[in-house]
């Protein structure tokens, strides 16, 4: 768990210092009778953060998974 943590730490720290950081994805600004969305920018450095974050999550979640069923079956 530790290894795919830091390298994913290492991937998060490489995608930051390679984006450029004034770089924006326009996101169209979309109505629905009187409800609106959008009109906005998200940066898009922040888009890879967003997805190796859910990484770690899942590897944390899949190492607290194996070790809640290995102890329930001794």
């Amino acid at each position: 768990m530790w290894l795919a943590l830091g390298i994913l730490t290492a991937l998060a720290i490489l995608a930051w210092f390679t984006i450029d950081g004034s770089a924006v994805l326009p996101v169209k600004e979309y109505s629905f009778g009187s409800f609106s969305f959008g009109g906005f920018g998200v940066q898009v450095r922040l888009l890879p953060e967003l997805i190796l974050g859910l990484f770690a999550v899942r590897v944390v979640t899949a190492n607290m998974r194996a070790r809640l069923e290995s102890g329930t079956r001794q």
